[in-house]
Parts: C-alpha cells; structure tokens; sequence
C-alpha cells in the first residue's frame, strides 16, 4: 500500500513538473526474475522518481543513506523500498591544521592530528585531489599510496578526510533481494550531475550483479535506462526515457569473478558504460549539445515527422559522429557553422522551427498574428489571477532552490552549475509551500466574506470549503493555460519580428537552406564511419513521400527542445 501511494506520488509529481514525457523501449522491461536496472543520473531526486513511475513492476533504488535521513525525500524513499548506502563523501570531516606540503608519498602536516583523525585506507581530500592513507607516522606525518602525478603543488591547504565504509552489509541485502526476483535500480555514476556526458562509474553495480550470481546461483539480468532531458531543471520541460535490452551477466564473467575480481568487475564495467551510453545522449559540452539537437533539426526534411524512438535514435547518431569524427575537416567546418548559425538564433530571439516556417503571405500573416494573439489574450485571462497569487511562492522557490543549488554547488567536484538539483529543490519545497499557501488563501478568502458579510454564515463555510477544494484544480488549470500562453506568445512574436527585420530573416533563412544542404551531404560521405551497413540502417529514408505530412506535428522539434 506504501509502494503504490508513493508511485502514484510519483507520478502527480513529475507529471506535473515536465510538459512532456516520452517512454521509449517499455515492452524491453522483464515482467518477473532478478534485475539491476541502471541509469544516468542528471537530475538528482527526479532520476529515480521518473523511472519508478514509468516502469510496471516494483523497483528498490540504492539511495545515499543522507538523502534518506532527510524530512520528505527520505519517508518517500522509504516507502518505496529504498536501499540505503553511506558515501564516504558524506561522512567527511574537516582535518585539524594544513597540508603543508606532499612529497612523493609523505605527507607533512601542521598542527594536524593525523593519529586521532586519520585510518588506513581512509582518503585524504586536499585541492580535489584523494589520496589513501597508507600509514600513519605521527600526528603530522603520513604516508600515502601515490599512484600517480599529483595534478597539483599542494601548500598550506586545508583538507577533509573521509573514512573508509564497509557496504558488505548493503551488498548482501541486495544480493538477498535479487535471490527472490527482485528489481534493484541503482545509478552508477554515484552522485548526479549537470554534464553532458557519462561520469566515470563505480564499480558496486558489477559487485552486486557478480556476487548475486556468485552466491545464490542467480542469473541476474541488467537493463540499462536513459533519462534524456531536454532543459530538465526547468519547470514544464521535456525528458525521454529509453529503456534498453535487458541482458544476463555472462558465465564467463562469473567464472573469473571467482579467480580475479579486479579484472571481472573491469569488463562488466566496461560492459555496462558502453550499454548506457546507448540509450543516452552524449556530448564534450552544452554547446556540442546543442549543436546536435540543430544538425539533427538540420538534417531532417522541413515536413518530416519520426517517431520518439526514431528521433531520438537519430540524435545519438549525430552525437557518436561528433566524437569518432571530431578530427575530420568536413565535420569540423559544419559544426563551426552550426554554432554561429546558433549564435545567430539567439541574437535575432527567435527559434530554428520560426525561420523554417517563415514564408511572406501578408493575408496569412495578419490572421495567424491575430489568432495567436488572441489565443494568447485567452490564455493570460485565464491565467492572471493564478499568476498573482502564486507570486509570493515563486519568488519563495527561487530563493530557495538558488540558495541549495550554490551549495549543492559549492560542494562538488563534478557538478558545472549545480543545475541537477534545481527541478528536485523547486518540488521538495513546493509539497512544503503549495499546501501552506493554500491554507492561507482559504483562511483570507474566508475573512473576506466574513468582513463584507452579505451572505449567511453557512454560505461562508461552504463556499470556503468550495474555494480550498477548487484552488488546487485552477492553479492546474493554470499551469496548462500557461503553456498555451507562451506557445501563442512565441508565435507572434516571431511573426512580428519577421516583419521587422525581413532581410536579416531572408539571408538567415538562405544560410540554413546552404547549411541543411551541407549536413545531407555529410551525412551521405561519412554515414557508413559511424553506422555499419549505413544504407539499410538510415532512420530517415529522404526517398519516401512527403507531401502529406504535417508540419505542425514534427515530434521534437527544436521548438519542443527550447533550442
């Protein structure tokens, strides 16, 4: 009863907060039998939220045993069947004194307490570099197991210290759950993140699926998931989930998991990043990023409609082009091209899918101005007095998701901006908020009709509990209304500015024809360097029909992506 009240949270949730769910690959996911599920962790809370309500049986998520401790996430977690594990870096502690200096694998420390601080096998954290302790000396002297360079000349710092954990208790809980046809999830990057492509993972996935075979004789199955976001920290955006193939570890692995675990839990490792790396997408930057969402824009004809999995298939072909071909004159030139045509999107205000569209019929203008104008005028009086009242909890939630995100932030070595934790800031503070304000609107509404008192006392009471009732539909409502509002506003903006500035539209227009012409025959050229057997294996085939498709219904167009 707990799970399902907490999923159908989940889904209110998320549902709520992103325009646009798409679920790729659902009929992939095993009904019954052990399975690790695994994804990309780029939206912190949300990540695990979004799969459990998309996914059609029970799924225990491994969750660090901080995030389980907290007020709301934590009872969520717990009715959900969350798995807690201690991170070592949650459990740091500020060291007495500086690092004075580090030579070869010494330590010199002053006024430091190393003795009374410090373990074997304990990381030393100093200028976001670890390093195991070794050997305690004296309290200002410690060896270190120095595998490598230091990455930098490290003087008078201060440092942390984290301890090491044993999780033998974690890993034989969910060894146990996977024994009974369990469904473990688990995100092996550790921690989420704001970058554009793959962590370096940790290897407690392969521990989990290697021991559970190991032990109980049980043929675990790993299913890969891609959270793919587009703009996923921002309210009303748009996120696909790509569920892969569902694969069995192999008897060879763990056969060598029983004489080499070192070199067991490599090739899993390696198994299971290259396997996430194909129901994600992947990019060096935002502004790579970026740029594939253009090219595959670029590439597709201007009436071409595809279907989620499609698009989305298409996006990481672009993305694997970018890397394997990243040194080849001819994609180098596009890709500069596409970033200034970008550059000039974003200078003129306007958007990819507006200068495809724009064509000059003055008749047809004016009414698409005026109808989307008055769509707009529509949606805004509906919207108003929403937009009013709930000015003081925006302003409330920006404050404090800002405040969480620089510390959140702060506290990284891996995060960009800290944009991973904005949307899971702006829901965990609006269960806290929403309910307060509306308790409070209801309270001064119904002060309201008691002052002006020109109706009975019990017409007051009802049309209270009316309004407390009716406050969480309209502001809903609301939300849908708003995204008509900017859909319409976008539109007439775009129209307007076409008029004003007409022949900076045109030579724009011409270099996107110059520059869609060019990807096309990229893409011919070089297809068969990153797709085998390219041919029979084109997601769009530029021989088929065309005539009657829908622009209007172009699944992921850039105006859905925000590019």
């Amino acid at each position: 009863m707990a799970y399902t009240t907490a999923r159908l949270f989940s889904t209110v949730v998320t549902q709520t907060f992103f325009r646009d769910i798409q679920v790729i690959g659902q009929e992939n996911i095993p009904k019954d039998g052990p399975l690790l599920l695994f994804g990309n962790h780029n939206n912190q809370f949300i990540d695990p939220l979004l799969i459990i309500s998309n996914i059609p049986r029970k799924v225990h998520f491994i969750a660090a045993a901080k995030s389980m401790k907290r007020p709301i996430i934590g009872h969520l977690g717990k009715a959900l069947g969350g798995i807690p594990v201690e991170r070592p870096q949650d459990l740091a502690k500020r060291g007495f004194g500086t690092i004075q200096r580090i030579d070869g694998n010494m330590v010199y420390g002053l006024r430091t307490e190393f003795k009374s601080q410090c373990k074997v096998n304990d990381i030393l954290v100093a200028n976001e570099q670890e390093f195991q302790i070794a050997e305690i000396i004296s309290d200002t002297q410690l060896k270190i197991n120095n595998h490598g360079q230091i990455d930098s000349p490290i003087r008078n710092l201060q440092y942390k210290i984290q301890p090491k954990i044993d999780q033998s208790n974690m890993f034989e809980q969910v060894w146990i759950e996977l024994s009974k046809g369990a469904c473990i999830g688990i995100f092996p990057e550790g921690g989420s993140h704001d970058q554009t492509r793959l962590l370096p993972l940790k290897p407690g996935i392969c521990i989990m699926a290697l021991g559970a075979s190991q032990k109980f004789n049980t043929k675990v199955k790993l299913q890969p998931v891609g959270l793919n976001y587009f703009k996923g920290h921002k309210f009303r955006s748009k996120v696909i989930i790509e569920f892969g193939v569902p694969y069995e570890v192999s008897q060879e692995l763990i056969d060598l998991y029983a004489k080499n675990k070192r070199e067991a839990i490599s090739n899993l490792l390696y198994e299971i990043e290259s396997q996430l790396k194909t129901v994600t997408i992947q990019a060096p930057t935002y502004s790579d990023l970026s740029a594939v969402m253009i090219v595959r824009s670029l590439y597709l004809p201007d009436k071409a409609r595809l279907s989620a999995q499609d698009n989305l298939e298409l996006v990481k072909r672009f993305s694997s082009a970018f890397y394997k071909l990243e040194n080849h004159p001819e994609v180098k030139e596009v890709v500069s091209q596409v970033k200034m045509y970008n550059y000039k999107l974003k200078a003129l205000g306007v958007y990819d899918y507006q200068v495809m569209r724009m064509e000059k019929n003055t008749f047809q203008d004016i009414y698409k101005i005026a109808f989307n104008l008055f769509m707009a005028l529509l949606s805004l009086s509906f919207a108003l007095p929403g937009y009013i009242m709930t000015i003081p909890i925006s302003l409330l939630l920006n404050t404090y998701t800002e405040r969480e995100r620089q510390k959140a932030l702060a506290n990284s070595k891996v995060k960009l901006s800290g944009k991973d934790v904005i949307a899971s800031y702006k829901i965990l503070a609006s269960i806290m908020i929403v309910p307060a304000a509306i308790a409070i609107y209801t309270i001064l509404f119904h002060y309201a009709l008691k002052k002006w008192n020109f109706i009975s006392r019990e017409k007051q009471l009802k049309l209270t509990l009316i309004f407390f009732l009716l406050w969480p539909l309209y502001i809903t409502a609301m939300i849908r209304s708003n995204d008509g509002l900017i859909r319409h506003s976008r539109k007439v903006k775009s129209q307007i500015l076409f008029y004003l500035y007409q022949s900076k539209y045109r030579k724009l227009k011409k270099s996107r024809e110059l520059l869609q012409d060019r990807i096309r025959k990229m893409v011919d050229m070089l297809g068969e360097n990153v797709v085998a057997d390219f041919k029979k294996k084109r997601v769009f085939s530029f021989d088929a029909k065309k005539d009657n498709l829908d622009i209007d219904n172009v699944f992921c167009s850039l105006e859905e992506l925000g590019i």
